[in-house]
């Protein structure tokens, strides 16, 4: 075995790289040279590629990975983060996988462990014969649980819908909400005053910055990355959902945020949700996928409404590795206290009411 390591964007071959992740049964959008430009354009966040090509300059593996930083200063550097969506990819007719993503692993933990508090892998296919490299570098599996809705036929799909959830997006068509692709910025910063109004009280949770949603809102305006999904009442935003789509394979529910209880007789959430599968079926997009169900040992009320729309429970769960032990449980202590506090000093805009 002879590969050459890739360590930079400079160095992996863009159309190579671009028609790797689209060849390979197992790639998305979120490991596509289109994921790292919109990384690079947010402030917060340093994406980073590792690649590994044969003596033909074939790729033979790839990882896109990006470091977040939800805030600046120390308290930035010490709970930076790295996420990977969907990775690595690894050429499934390559006759040494296990050593190849042992090597990709090494390279990674060596650029980012400094970099970054912990690396968390997000599955989004089945990893698990690759587990014993990942625990021999000290990752931990960890159980979560995603909803994949196939759309590939209208009537096996409508049917797995319940029919509560399919009459509640009747009723909201009818009471005259609609669901319609963004079009302007201005829907887009009105949806993420949603979201950050429900990451802040609700979820708890870090939210990308505005111009995250802002320019994946242009990409998806040059036919890259994917759509965002506004649902819309009287002329006016009620609800939103980020939909990051990898052609021929899956449209997914990315970041999603529905007014429903000042709009109780419209059920937002519900017609967004409606409305994204609608869309893959009449696109020839294959399936639906929502991007995870959370924790099967924790109760999850979004579990039961994200179920209700069919398709099939998995559980390829998520590959976690801490950099630096003590300073993370400093810091998971130290952002309960953080996020308690921004609830108690967040302010709601008063010229609208808001119910996330």
């Amino acid at each position: 075995m002879n590969h050459k390591l890739l360590t930079g964007y400079e160095e992996v071959n863009r159309e190579l790289w671009h028609k790797f992740v689209a060849d390979h049964p197992h790639g998305s959008i979120f490991q596509s040279p289109d994921m790292y430009d919109l990384y690079s354009c947010v402030e917060s966040y340093s994406p980073m590629v590792l690649a590994m090509e044969d003596q033909q300059g074939s790729i033979k593996i790839l990882l896109l990975a990006v470091i977040i930083h939800d805030y600046k200063g120390l308290v930035g550097k010490l709970s930076a983060r790295t996420l990977i969506y969907g990775g690595p990819l690894i050429d499934p007719k390559e006759k040494h996988p296990e050593a190849l993503t042992e090597q990709l692993l090494d390279e990674l933990i060596k650029t980012v462990q400094k970099k970054s508090l912990y690396i968390q892998i997000r599955n989004l296919f089945d990893l698990s014969v690759f587990e014993p490299i990942f625990r021999r570098k000290a990752f931990i599996k960890q159980d979560h649980l995603n909803q994949i809705v196939s759309t590939s036929d209208i009537m096996e799909t409508l049917a797995g819908i319940s029919k509560s959830k399919i009459r509640q997006a009747k009723q909201s068509i009818q009471n005259g909400a609609e669901v319609v692709i963004a079009s302007s910025e201005s829907e887009v910063r009105e949806l993420y005053e949603m979201l950050e109004i429900m990451y802040r009280t609700k979820v708890r949770k870090p939210l990308p910055p505005e111009s995250f949603f802002i320019h994946f809102f242009k990409a998806s305006q040059q036919g890259r990355l994917g759509l965002i999904l506004v649902a819309k009442f009287e002329g006016k935003v009620i609800g939103g959902m980020v939909c990051p789509i990898t052609p021929g394979k899956a449209l997914n529910e990315w970041y999603i945020c529905g007014l429903d209880k000042a709009f109780q007789k419209i059920h937002p959430s519900v017609l967004l949700t409606y409305g994204a599968i609608q869309y893959a079926l009449e696109n020839g997009i294959p399936s639906f996928d929502f991007m995870g169900i959370g924790s099967p040992d924790i109760p999850y009320g979004v579990r039961d409404f994200k179920t209700r729309f069919g398709g099939k429970t998995v559980n390829y769960g998520r590959f976690l590795r801490v950099n630096n032990n003590l300073v993370f449980n400093i810091a998971k202590l130290g952002y309960f206290i953080l996020s308690f506090l921004k609830i108690l000093s967040f302010k709601r805009p008063e010229s609208r009411e808001y119910h996330a």
